[in-house]
């Protein structure tokens, strides 16, 4: 009886440590794919121009929902032994998001999260994401290009087919007009509200849109003129029909197409016309790429915004 006893004893041990690894292991998994959440992955940001994208559906546990009722006490990190060289090598080239000042606001018309960099500099750049994506879709490539920037990362209102957007569309190159026009008011509104409560510098906020955000923001510029002093647009079209009267002379522009963007490429001629034919300052850039975002998307915008930055020094 005592050497079945001991042998049972030693079974049950072995289950109980072959068990641990597993769960320890299925946990870090899952916070490492909420963690990795708001990053963008270069090359497969919104590869169909207003096109619905619906994300897989999270089988990962709530971060709410505890393993074991007694919390575990926290070790003390050793430095040495954390890859530290590697976490400020990620710091340098822009791999670490800004820190979030937390929950989801909900207090204005359109969801939005608010970024910090350690390092401020008074600038604030606005982000509208592509079709089918959400307000933190573009925080890792606005990071790279406005390290020192406060980001103001905004989601569309319009849920159309299951996927955020931030007007309806018909076709993936016709939209619903009256609703593009409703949803730029509302946004327009927003922004100023937002720029209130805290106390951007309109005159130092640049708008970064991305496809069907790029597209609100061109549309926001015509309908509001005085709003947009400078703005970033990424795979963009232009939107609205019909003649509109805005006189554009204190914007100033960065439009960037994919040269094998076989729907929205054909259309940035006629943006970048529109655009200087109202009075902004345009400068139109083609790279070797789709429809999706990528490293080039990144040096293109870095040198751009340098430039402004330069700018803005001499003229201070």
């Amino acid at each position: 009886m005592g050497k079945l006893y001991i042998y049972a004893l030693i079974a049950g041990l072995s289950m109980i440590a072959a068990a641990h690894p597993a769960n320890a292991r299925n946990t870090a998994d899952c916070d490492k794919l909420q963690s990795g959440k708001a990053e963008v992955l270069l090359n497969t940001v919104d590869p169909q121009p207003d096109v619905d994208k619906n994300g897989s559906a999270d089988t990962c546990p709530q971060k709410g929902q505890a393993l074991s009722q007694t919390p575990a006490k926290v070790a003390p990190v050793n430095i040495a032994t954390t890859g530290s060289g590697s976490i400020l090598k990620k710091a340098i080239k822009g791999d670490i998001l800004p820190q979030s000042e937390g929950s989801l606001h909900e207090d204005l018309a359109f969801k939005y999260r608010i970024y910090r960099p350690e390092a401020q500099n008074g600038d604030t750049m606005v982000l509208l994401h592509g079709s089918g994506q959400d307000e933190t879709s573009l925080v890792s490539f606005a990071s790279k290009i406005a390290p020192n920037a406060v980001l103001l990362a905004v989601r569309g209102r319009v849920v159309q087919d299951g996927s955020n957007r931030w007007y309806r569309r018909l076709t993936p190159i016709s939209f619903d007009q009256q609703d593009i026009r409703s949803e730029a008011k509302a946004f327009a509104e927003f922004l100023k509200q937002a720029t209130r409560e805290y106390k951007f510098d309109p005159n130092r906020t640049t708008f970064l849109g991305y496809s069907n955000g790029a597209n609100l923001v061109n549309a926001v510029m015509m309908l509001y003129p005085d709003l947009v002093k400078q703005a970033v647009l990424l795979r963009s079209m232009p939107v609205l029909t019909g003649t509109v009267e805005a006189n554009l002379a204190n914007a100033r522009v960065l439009t960037v197409s994919g040269a094998s963007d076989q729907l929205y490429a054909p259309y940035a001629p006629a943006l970048e016309d529109l655009l200087r034919s109202h009075g902004a300052r345009v400068e139109a850039r083609s790279i070797k790429s789709d429809h999706g975002l990528g490293k080039d998307d990144v040096k293109v915008v870095s040198e751009w915004l340098s430039g402004s930055a330069t700018a803005q020094l001499k003229k201070n």
